[in-house]
């Protein structure tokens, strides 16, 4: 290849003479032409040609069609649109684009070789796309597209020679201008040209879709006239099939404007549209059937597919029979045995059912085959069924679908395995009446398919078990977990939520026999020796805890902090540093009250599972539609937490008011309870006795607790340093989100995080 781009280089340069352009005199004009395919044809296999373009321009610039042919070939593959030679070659082609345009009346021949310089031209500004480019010569490609004179050709390749420069730079038409002419352009009676219209209005309308709204009634017509009265020139029949491709792109422009079909309007013009769309829909539903003949199969279910797409775009508001008509013929579609209609009719199925009305109730009814469907051989329909049974799950059938996928996900490919655990987490969350049969579920997948269940599926079992304390919720939570970790072959992932959920909540279960707490260190501790730095930290403070509760387990966790102590991995090295000070360093009260159970997660309207489904499949996934959407069960949940939490509060007002009656003196002045006694202590209750005063929050003057709170601070702030060799990272942590979350008064909780900063910079 080397020695073939010497050789070319040698023959341009070979003569001594030149031409004004830069052309070699000598080369004729079957050498340039044969010379030059050479480049494009070394280009195109991937090698770079960095000579030769003034050969090229010498071509575009040429009288002969078949010098200007190879020259603009040439030129949209070697040239981009920011080459300094661009700007020799603009007046050649604005020449070939207004010349060709004017010599129309001309005789036939002239006209056609003008009509291919025209179209040459246009596909080379198309390819080429440059900024300067299309500033310079738009305004001549709108010329040829609107121009009576123009050809079909020229018009065609003029709409996408638009479409292209008007996705390189979106402002580049002024729509409700240009609308115009778009409406003259869809009276044409030539379908090749109606195509490429509708090519042009989709790539403007899915920018500015306001701007050429008024553009639908002609689009119905013409929709109307290919499916109702099969109006079509021979040639552009396919299969019997009246201009496939132009019915596909006229349903995809009314797919923008579903509320302006539907509107309620006394115009009898905009009614007969309406009703004409209807009859086209309709007739599009019904006349489609599976066909020998792959071809005309293959472009019909595309042109119905498309119909169902703007069904689903009416929604509820649109006709009932319509959706009805749409459910039954997919439930036929995803029965076949060709795969490509199967994927398409579970695709556009689910897009259907999620849709509220009947659409989800006519689903349920091919139930039994979508899970068939799950058992396909190819991945894609498999994935596409799972969609569906998502997308149709509910509260009535969502235990069945449930323990179908668990129990396919023995059988499942790794490659879907993991969607397949986090779509029936999220379903089983979404729909258990029962949260216990959420935790056994999510216990199931861990068993079956542990390395595919990632850290926020456990993550959110632990939130929901710790935000529902009414119930026996967390005590049974804490019976199975300790049942599943009691084995010795346990997933890693099992042994996290147990540890957790034991250490918080395993005092519990530790009257029924066999779940003692030191019976609960042994089952945990046997997996200390296969278990990674993340699992051994969470192991650490359950053992914190579990010492903490029950005296029997302090003289087997002590070794373990004592071990941990000298860790290469820094947080299992901070946590046994920090546990096992602890209770030589504080108060026993003191200790107690940090190792209590955490508090409530926050409830977020978006949950960790439902933001990674969205990561995986996008916006638009019809599985992500379903699972922003909350459900009847979800919705009672909230209620009842909503009603808990009004009480809480109320609750804890009545202690509040209770507690400053006992605080205030007779003057209404805070008695602020920090003494030198209490500084001398150590930090822990220092911060704890800030707490005892900052949850006074029902006071009078709540400026004056302020005050006395700055007093005290500033006394015990040069008691601090006594306790700065003991390093309180995790600790402090803990304890300052406690803090930090009982405060109901802005300015007291702004103080004491200003002066919790304060001691963290001391130390």
């Amino acid at each position: 290849m080397e020695r073939e781009l010497a050789k070319i280089r040698r023959k341009f340069a070979a003569g001594l003479k030149s031409t004004p352009d830069g052309a070699i005199a000598s080369l004729s004009s079957y050498q340039r032409r044969k010379y030059v395919w050479k480049l494009v044809y070394i280009h195109v296999l991937g090698y770079e040609v960095d000579f030769g373009h003034s050969e090229v321009l010498v071509l575009v610039k040429s009288n002969k069609f078949s010098e200007k042919q190879v020259g603009y070939v040439a030129l949209s593959l070697l040239l981009r649109g920011g080459d300094p030679l661009m700007t020799s070659v603009v007046n050649t082609i604005r020449s070939d684009l207004v010349t060709g345009s004017v010599k129309k009346s001309s005789t036939s021949g002239s006209g056609s070789h003008n009509d291919t310089a025209q179209s040459l031209a246009l596909c080379s500004i198309a390819n080429i796309a440059g900024l300067e480019l299309i500033q310079a010569l738009h305004v001549e490609v709108q010329h040829n597209l609107v121009s009576k004179t123009s050809s079909p050709n020229v018009k065609k390749k003029s709409a996408l020679s638009l479409l292209r420069l008007a996705r390189t730079s979106p402002n580049l038409f002024a729509g409700r201008e240009f609308a115009p002419h778009i409406a003259q352009l869809l009276q044409d009676r030539h379908l090749g040209v109606l195509t490429s219209t509708m090519s042009l209005l989709n790539g403007l309308a899915g920018q500015h879709p306001a701007e050429y709204e008024s553009l639908v009634p002609y689009v119905v017509h013409i929709l109307g006239m290919l499916v109702l009265k099969k109006a079509c020139a021979r040639e552009y029949l396919y299969y019997r099939t009246p201009s496939p491709w132009l019915q596909i792109k006229l349903l995809k422009f009314l797919q923008l404007y579903p509320q302006t079909l539907l509107e309620e309007d006394a115009n009898p013009m905009s009614k007969n549209f309406v009703a004409q769309l209807d009859m086209a829909v309709s007739k599009i539903l019904t006349e489609t059937d599976v066909s020998d003949s792959i071809n005309k199969s293959n472009a019909d279910h595309a042109i119905l597919f498309e119909a169902v797409n703007l069904i689903v775009c009416w929604g509820t508001t649109g006709p009932a029979k319509l959706r009805e008509g749409a459910m039954k013929l997919l439930g036929k579609f995803i029965s076949v045995r060709e795969p490509n209609i199967r994927y398409l009719g579970l695709m556009t199925m689910a897009k259907l059912a999620q849709l509220d009305g009947g659409s989800a109730e006519g689903v349920k009814k091919h139930q039994a085959t979508v899970l068939v469907s799950l058992k396909d051989a190819d991945i894609s329909v498999r994935r596409r069924a799972l969609d569906l049974l998502f997308v149709m799950c509910d509260s009535d059938n969502a235990e069945r679908i449930v323990d179908e996928l668990v129990a396919h996900l023995v059988l499942a490919d790794a490659a879907i395995r993991e969607e397949m655990v986090l779509k029936i987490a999220i379903l089983a969350e979404k729909y258990a009446t029962d949260l216990r049969w959420y935790v056994d579920t999510i216990l199931k997948l861990i068993s079956i398919s542990g390395d595919h269940v990632s850290d926020p599926i456990w993550h959110r079992v632990v939130q929901i078990v710790t935000n529902h304390p009414q119930g026996d919720l967390q005590a049974y939570a804490a019976a199975t977990l300790l049942v599943a970790a009691s084995p010795r072959r346990c997933h890693e992932t099992a042994v996290r939520v147990a540890a957790y959920v034991l250490g918080e909540f395993g005092f519990l279960i530790a009257e029924r026999p066999g779940m003692s707490g030191e019976e609960q260190f042994r089952i945990l501790h046997q997996h200390w020796h296969n278990s990674d730095g993340t699992t051994r930290a969470i192991l650490i403070s359950t053992y914190a805890k579990l010492a903490n509760l029950y005296e029997e387990c302090r003289p087997l966790v002590a070794p373990v902090f004592a071990r941990c102590k000298n860790s290469v991995h820094v947080e299992i090295q901070q946590r046994s540093a920090e546990y096992a000070a602890m209770r030589e360093a504080f108060s026993p009260e003191a200790v107690e009250d940090l190792l209590r159970e955490m508090p409530p997660f926050e409830d977020k309207e978006q949950s960790a599972l439902e933001m990674r489904l969205k990561e995986k499949e996008g916006e638009d996934s019809a599985a992500v539609v379903k699972a922003a959407r909350p459900s009847a069960v979800q919705k009672q949940r909230a209620a009842q937490a909503a009603v808990i939490a009004k009480a809480a509060e109320e609750e804890a007002a009545m202690e509040e008011e209770e507690a400053v009656d006992g605080e205030v003196a007779e003057n209404g002045e805070f008695t602020c309870l920090l003494s030198d006694t209490c500084l001398k202590k150590d930090l822990l209750d220092f911060i704890l006795t800030i707490l005892i005063n900052m949850q006074i929050t029902m006071m009078a003057n709540p400026c004056s607790q302020l005050e006395s709170l700055k007093k005290s601070y500033q006394q015990c702030e040069k008691h601090f340093r006594t306790f700065a060799p003991l390093r309180l990272g995790f600790f402090s942590r803990t304890l300052c989100y406690r803090l930090v979350s009982s405060m109901s008064i802005k300015g007291l909780r702004v103080e004491l995080l200003c002066s919790l900063g304060t001691l963290g910079q001391t130390y």
